[in-house]
């Protein structure tokens, strides 16, 4: 009798991680399975497969199943620095993360870059394959601009509140909404006024 409710407790775990998953069971078999089955303790099973089980007990009510016991998947315990994954990649890595949305966007922070970037003794720089200048809120307030979450970030530039900088384009050569990668970090157009191929980079330098 032992050896049969351990049977039957292993079929039971087996059919609740199925329907988990999506997968299609016999009803009529699974519930005459269940039946057998008084109470069996899975958190110990479960946690071998990196789930996380809320409840402790399975009861022998095949419908309770489903309710009384929520599968969920670990979360990582892994964590990657933010600005490591920045630093790490290439200017074409983080143009593609930008437009899949999966590169971490800082709301003051510098964006750390190795290469040439524009400053205020540089004036103009090229870079990936368009030529950045900046220009002042201190000259132009822009106040006009729908830039929600507007602010000055640490390293002076004007960000949206998704941190992104703001800058200005050509539309012809990227309309507003647009989003790149500069010199200075992940950027978005917000203005026009500059000539095609330019992006003027909005600071409070």
């Amino acid at each position: 009798m032992k050896k049969k409710k351990e049977v039957s407790a292993l079929i039971l775990l087996v059919a609740v991680l199925m329907l988990s998953m999506g997968f299609m069971v016999n009803s009529n078999e699974t519930t005459t399975q269940m039946r057998k089955v008084d109470t069996v303790d899975i958190k110990e099973l479960a946690a071998s497969a990196s789930l996380l089980v809320t409840e402790d007990r399975i009861t022998e009510d095949a419908k309770s199943v489903l309710t009384d016991i929520e599968l969920e998947i670990a979360p990582s315990t892994v964590k990657r620095s933010p600005i490591e994954i920045y630093d790490s990649m290439s200017i074409a890595q983080r143009t593609e993360a930008l437009y899949a949305g999966t590169l971490h966007m800082e709301y003051s922070g510098l964006y750390t870059y190795y290469g040439d970037r524009l400053s205020v003794a540089k004036g103009a720089i090229y870079f990936n394959g368009h030529k950045e200048t900046y220009y002042s809120q201190r000259v132009l307030p822009g106040y006009s601009l729908n830039i929600p979450g507007r602010h000055v970030a640490d390293d002076g530039t004007v960000r949206d509140g998704n941190g992104y900088i703001c800058v200005a384009a050509n539309p012809s050569f990227m309309a507003k909404g647009s989003v790149l990668i500069t010199s200075l970090g992940p950027a978005k157009v917000y203005d026009s006024g500059c000539s095609h191929g330019i992006i003027d980079i909005y600071v409070n330098w």
